[in-house]
């Protein structure tokens, strides 16, 4: 993309999340970047995505606990034992 030319809020905004997910290219990353860091709108919505991202990545983070694993091992036999009766 033309460096001199500002990519626009309808296409920062439909890059934001591979932006954030670092899967744009540099050039892609450097328009994006250079779109927000010049308007407050998309800077505001990357700002909540960025926070969104890390919150779920954390909760995605944390195993879940062994009681819950079992329970729902048991809970797909007696799905299955009730289907093959």
């Amino acid at each position: 993309m033309d460096m001199n030319r500002d990519c626009g809020c309808e296409s920062a905004r439909q890059r934001m999340d591979i932006l954030i997910d670092r899967e744009l290219t540099e050039l892609e990353c450097s328009d994006v970047s250079a779109h927000c860091a010049s308007c407050e709108s998309c800077q505001a919505e990357i700002v909540v995505m960025e926070k969104l991202t890390d919150r779920f990545r954390a909760a995605c983070a944390e195993p879940a606990p062994d009681n819950l694993r079992i329970s729902i091992l048991n809970s797909i036999k007696n799905q299955n034992g009730n289907v093959d009766a």
